[in-house]
């Protein structure tokens, strides 16, 4: 069964651009679908079918054969295929890639640790659609060293400014002189949200790494290094939801 999306969120998820830039490449007239100039940012990709060009550029491609990697986002990368303001980003660790693959979601710039890598829209989709409850496990550093009032607190669930938000698990994990390191799991993909939870619990996070999204775990990768996923790692993406 072929999946659709809007063009600009599928060029948001393709790492082109965000949604609000997308529409602007739309504006210009800089993207086409199938050689069509398409201006308008409610038109529909077919993520199977559909062949995607950007500044005449092929962005999306029908692939029969998908692949699937799992890569360590170093710190203070931005988690897009290129970047318009030339940081570094996801794009320039894969260059030598013959295969056209994009991100499954985004962590934030100074946020590091495990991003997959992939050409399969409807998995990727699938990983990031809410309605799956797929988990993401961080390790976070925070500043100063959380109560155990605090981690019950936590634990129980609090409210943010976007709603109330109940980590899936959270530990502490390690006392450090002036900072503790955290374990904690959530569902939720809402902007900053890890961020958000420990700066209203007056601890900010001073590192952010990522060590778990679903069924794929980070195990001994270092900064910018890149693996395939094996098989079973494969079958349990594409079984999720099914």
């Amino acid at each position: 069964m072929s999946k659709t999306l809007r063009i600009n969120k599928y060029l948001a998820q393709l790492g082109i651009a965000s949604r609000r830039k997308a529409d602007e490449l739309l504006a210009q007239g800089r993207v086409s679908i199938n050689g069509e100039v398409i201006k308008q940012h409610g038109v529909q990709v077919d993520i199977d079918q559909d062949e995607v060009e950007v500044d005449g550029v092929v962005v999306g491609k029908p692939n029969r054969k998908k692949h699937y990697y799992a890569l360590y986002k170093p710190k203070n990368v931005v988690t897009t295929i290129s970047d318009p303001e030339k940081r570094p980003c996801v794009g320039d660790l894969i260059k030598t890639f013959d295969t056209h693959v994009f991100p499954v979601g985004r962590l934030d710039f100074d946020a590091e640790g495990l991003l997959l890598l992939t050409n399969d829209g409807e998995a990727s989709n699938r990983m990031l659609h809410p309605t799956y409850h797929v988990e993401k496990t961080y390790r976070v550093k925070v500043k100063g060293v959380p109560s155990k009032e605090t981690m019950a607190k936590l634990a129980k669930g609090i409210k943010l400014d976007d709603g109330f938000i109940k980590p899936s698990f959270v530990k502490l994990e390690k006392i450090l002189k002036e900072n503790s390191w955290i374990t904690m799991t959530i569902t939720e993909g809402r902007k900053h949200l890890v961020k958000r939870i420990w700066l209203r619990l007056d601890h900010p996070v001073i590192r952010l790494v990522r060590t778990e999204f679903g069924p794929i775990k980070l195990l001994d990768l270092k900064p910018g290094e890149v693996r395939k996923l094996t098989p079973k790692e494969i079958q349990k993406i594409q079984s999720i939801g099914a």
